[in-house]
């Protein structure tokens, strides 16, 4: 997913990215340990977030428009979920850095 707010912390300004990386996919994983994905409340995300636009798009242009920008909103769910969730994992992640 796309945490750049833990990728700006403080703890990991001396690192390089693909360390930057591996800490940050740590402390996420840590974090699903804890809190695993609820599948429910994602696929209403996406159904919400994803499918009513796409079906919008369906309806007042073609059926090209719908899926050529579905995954243009699954993108953007996703750096909406990992926003909402890295407050969360940055308690995780000084775990991670010793």
């Amino acid at each position: 997913m796309f945490y750049f707010k833990l990728y700006r912390d403080k703890r990991l300004k001396n690192l390089k990215y693909r360390e930057k990386v591996q800490v940050v996919n740590r402390a996420v994983k840590l974090y699903r340990k804890d809190k695993p994905v609820k599948l429910t409340s994602r696929l209403l995300g996406v159904l919400v977030w994803c499918g009513i636009p796409a079906s919008i798009l369906f309806f007042m242009f073609s059926w090209n428009a719908a899926i050529g920008l579905f995954p243009l909103f699954i993108f953007i769910l996703e750096i909406k979920t990992a926003n909402d969730e890295s407050g969360d994992v940055r308690k995780y992640l000084h775990q991670v850095v010793k």
